[in-house]
């Protein structure tokens, strides 16, 4: 993938990423691409259904949260563990 085009997808998901934080799986393609500074077409281009940009951010937000429930399985003390597991990260 080329550089700019690498650029824009990563842009786009994490534009992509806040709006379903905050929308639910209603958030708008149109808002998306306005946010990430891309037209549409880009947001289609790399993501060409609402299901395949939903499933994208899904996996990486359950690929999150396994690498920090891996992280605190290793904590010494259970309940920090399990008292940070169910906090949002970088909000503490």
């Amino acid at each position: 993938m080329r550089a700019d085009a690498r650029r824009n997808y990563e842009r786009i998901l994490a534009v992509a990423e806040e709006a379903v934080a905050e929308h639910g799986d209603g958030a708008s393609f149109e808002e998306i691409a306005r946010t990430a500074g891309v037209g549409s077409a880009t947001v289609y281009r790399h993501f060409p259904t609402r299901q395949a940009l939903l499933e994208t951010v899904f996996h990486g937000r359950v690929a999150a949260l396994a690498d920090r429930a891996r992280t605190l399985s290793g904590a010494d003390d259970p309940r920090y563990a399990l008292t940070e597991g169910f906090r949002t990260p970088g909000r503490g």
